[in-house]
């Protein structure tokens, strides 16, 4: 028996040996489970940034030991919902929806892995608003009215409000910062209320403030940082006083000078917060077209798109050494609208013919020669003809060239058919009485007042 013992020892020991030496043969020891990942940070779109409707990609940092990643998104942070799971990269395509207004959306990233997702995410979630962006709805024929700041409401009486769906305020300008002058507080207020009270639309005119009339505007349109500081500030004038749109009246961005080309990055740029949830207008006053040119091709067909109607000033046309010739005739209205609408395909809806309450002499130097159609009248001119003979500016017995009610019919038919509406320079201008021409504009287009 104890030999037996003796014999048996030795084999039981190396058996243990063996065995321990197999287990220290049998590989390398299970390594333990990976760290949970920490929160991701979003990169793109940029926190409190603003997207349109259609494809978005959103990114974020890469997260060390993360495997994936899953997305959260929600109009809230605390009611963000899983849109997207076991993303293997830093970045998602989500396609944004078509809200009816413009909507905030948060997000935020989960990285995760095989141990669990990270924890305490919703305090690195950022946001970007889905901006609806169309024009407002067309209010039928246009009717519009400038009224400058320098004259006196007073003498407007209210029907003469009435007549013009759109009053436009002429004009804040443009100064050397970039920013708006507010011409005439009390006229301006005096203003907004006629128009309330009678139903028509306020706009704001917008001109250069310097005293060439462009330099403003040529310096501020410069640069993108310009051209944000000015429209914040528009918007901000806009709510302030609570107008329903803006009229850009730079005259004239040309070619020559690159303007061309940062008057219609302005557009597009005063286009999209103007017209964000389709709340305020936007329109333009522009070359009547007929010589071309530097200026008259700066007016791209990309802002007809951007711009919700175009004032044509059809006027102007005088020459200080032709005589007999009329500044803004009935054949004026039709080239220029042949050129708007037919060669450069300007929308017909968006065209509105301008139309002079003044008249202007021809072959003679203008200063002070320049008439309301009012003074016209009262000099003894017919409300029904173009011309009369008046004194003014220092010139006795003169032929001044106006339109008189017959041509205003004319060309507010015309600007029906074709068209889609007249604008007055300016309605202080125009007669108070029966012989007014936005009067015989209404009556012509059916327009009640």
């Amino acid at each position: 028996m104890r030999s037996l013992l003796r014999f048996l020892i030795p084999v039981l020991l190396l058996v243990i040996v063996l065995a321990s030496c197999s287990k220290k043969d049998s590989g390398t020891p299970t390594p333990p489970p990976p760290a949970v990942p920490g929160c991701a940070a979003n990169t793109a779109p940029a926190n409190g940034s603003f997207v349109t409707t259609g494809p978005l990609t959103l990114s974020w940092t890469a997260v060390t030991g993360a495997a994936s990643y899953d997305i959260y998104l929600g109009a809230t942070a605390a009611t963000a919902a899983l849109i997207a799971n076991n993303v293997t990269g830093t970045s998602y395509n989500y396609t944004v929806p078509v809200f009816a207004t413009s909507q905030s959306l948060y997000w935020y990233v989960q990285p995760k892995n095989a141990s669990g997702a990270a924890t305490g995410c919703t305090t690195s979630v950022t946001s970007f608003t889905c901006a609806v962006i169309q024009a407002p709805p067309s209010f039928g024929y246009y009717v519009v009215g400038y009224f400058p700041s320098y004259r006196n409401p007073a003498d407007v009486p209210d029907i003469k409000f009435r007549m013009t769906n759109v009053v436009i305020y002429a004009f804040f300008g443009v100064n050397a910062t970039g920013t708006l002058t507010v011409n005439s507080p009390a006229t301006l207020d005096a203003v907004i209320l006629k128009a309330r009270a009678n139903n028509a639309k306020i706009f704001v005119g917008i001109n250069d403030g310097s005293g060439d009339g462009k330099t403003n505007f040529k310096n501020m349109a410069a640069t993108a940082a310009g051209r944000n500081t000015f429209v914040k500030d528009v918007m901000a004038k806009v709510r302030q006083y609570n107008f329903d749109g803006v009229d850009m009246d730079w005259e004239f961005p040309t070619t020559t000078d690159g303007t061309d080309v940062t008057f219609t990055a302005l557009m597009k740029e005063l286009s999209d917060s103007l017209h964000r949830d389709a709340r305020y207008y936007l329109s333009a006053a522009v070359t009547a077209g007929k010589y071309a040119g530097g200026i008259r091709d700066a007016i791209k067909n990309e802002i007809f798109a951007y711009t919700d109607f175009f004032n044509i000033m059809a006027y102007d046309d005088f020459n200080t050494t032709v005589p007999y010739r009329h500044h803004s005739d009935y054949a004026l209205a039709q080239t220029c609208l042949n050129y708007w609408l037919t060669t450069r395909g300007m929308p017909a809806s968006k065209t509105v013919l301008g139309l002079p309450a003044y008249g202007r002499p021809s072959g003679i130097t203008q200063t002070n020669t320049v008439l309301t159609y009012k003074t016209i009248l009262s000099q003894g001119g017919n409300p029904l003809y173009d011309s009369a003979t008046v004194t003014a500016g220092g010139f006795t017995n003169y032929t001044i060239y106006y339109n008189g009610q017959y041509t205003v019919k004319r060309k507010a038919k015309l600007a029906k058919d074709i068209a889609n509406g007249v604008m007055l320079w300016e309605k202080w201008q125009d007669a108070v009485d029966g012989n007014s021409l936005l009067k015989a504009a209404c009556d012509t287009v059916g327009r009640a007042y």
